[in-house]
């Protein structure tokens, strides 16, 4: 939620310094995956968000020519913020904190699009609450893959992985 009375130029900062944020989180849960699919895909979010920031600032820079890019300190919860933290959490848990920082940040979004007064500033606005849902429903599908087939993030198959099991429950069944 945009604070009252917060500016276009305080707004754009904080939406830079929440995408670059973004980055590191993603980043950091690519390593942590070792199915390389999986990795793939929190690389490419990482990449989007640093598309985002590019477009952030481009934004500011054309809105606010004379003013130096300054940045707030990030807003982000420190068991997230921190890389030793984050690494402390489980793929798991680090999905669910990513997946409640995307619907915040598309509520900032949102409401960044209200406060606006141009066209442009309004649509861009929109534009990203739009990629942070779609951020949100892809982490959401992970997760659900995730609690699925928990062996799917161990770089396994997880249909290889049942069928062991049920040839095992088969054979305990038999003996």
């Amino acid at each position: 939620m945009v604070e009252e009375g917060i500016t276009a130029l305080e707004a754009l900062g904080i939406a830079i310094r929440s995408e670059i944020d973004a980055q590191e989180v993603y980043k950091d849960l690519a390593s942590m995956c070792d199915e390389e699919l999986m990795r793939d895909k929190f690389l490419n979010m990482h990449h989007e968000e640093r598309k985002h920031q590019t477009l952030l600032e481009k934004m500011y820079k054309d809105m606010f020519p004379e003013v130096d890019l300054s940045l707030p300190a990030s807003r982000l919860p420190k068991e997230v913020l921190d890389s030793k933290a984050r690494r402390k959490h489980s793929i798991k848990e680090i999905l669910h904190l990513a997946i409640d920082e995307e619907k915040k940040s598309r509520e900032f979004y949102l409401d960044c699009a209200e406060t606006v007064t141009d066209l442009s500033g309004k649509r861009m606005f929109r534009f990203l609450a739009d990629m942070e849902f779609s951020h949100q429903a892809l982490l959401n599908a992970e997760l659900e893959l995730f609690e699925k087939y928990p062996a799917y993030f161990e770089g396994q198959k997880p249909w290889e992985v049942e069928s062991r099991l049920r040839t095992n429950q088969i054979k305990r069944r038999e003996n």
